[in-house]
């Protein structure tokens, strides 16, 4: 009789119900999109924040090359070699012999001779030389002669600098332009 007690306390085995292959089906259907939704996000996520640092990247660039061009430009003491629209020599106040020249996609800064890389994505780099210059119409009369130089508009296109393809996530470009006027000229 012991026994037949202890049998009646246990759950009956015939009594406990699993899934049906129809059900394991619907659940893994639903995961299965809920799964390619959640990567959806996060591929476009990941698209966005490329598309962001290459921009953050190529206007850093554009934006403290420019900078530094300017500063150096304005107190220069004279323009000695004009080297087309993407070369320019000029002595600084401290008489020491500056050029910037486009070579590739990299702007190179030298100092009396010793050259290094300042910036490399640049898709052009465009300097202007102008002898005389109305700032309010933003015209003037360009020159080919170092001495009579009194303006410079540099105008500067970057890309990054780790080339990445037309059309992709890191293909951006900034563009930034300002004018220069020879402050010992």
């Amino acid at each position: 009789m012991n026994t037949m007690r202890a049998m009646r306390a246990m759950p009956s085995i015939r009594n406990e119900r699993g899934f049906t292959l129809t059900e394991l089906l619907v659940v893994m259907a639903v995961l299965g999109i809920v799964l390619a939704g959640v990567f959806v996000i996060q591929e476009q996520g990941t698209r966005s924040y490329l598309i962001g640092a290459s921009r953050v990247e190529v206007q850093q660039n554009a934006r403290t090359t420019l900078e530094l061009m300017v500063r150096e430009l304005r107190s220069a003491q004279s323009v000695t070699a004009l080297g087309g629209a993407s070369d320019v020599s000029f002595v600084d106040q401290t008489g020491a012999t500056i050029r910037y020249q486009l070579v590739g996609t990299t702007l190179n800064r030298s100092v009396n001779g010793a050259a290094a890389a300042l910036v490399g994505g640049v898709q052009t780099l465009t300097l202007t030389y102008y002898s005389a210059f109305d700032g309010s119409t933003n015209t003037g009369t360009v020159t080919a002669t170092p001495g009579n130089v009194k303006v410079i508009r540099v105008s500067i296109i970057t890309g990054s600098e780790r080339g990445a393809s037309t059309g992709s996530a890191g293909d951006q470009h900034a563009t930034l332009e300002s004018t220069v006027r020879l402050r010992n000229s």
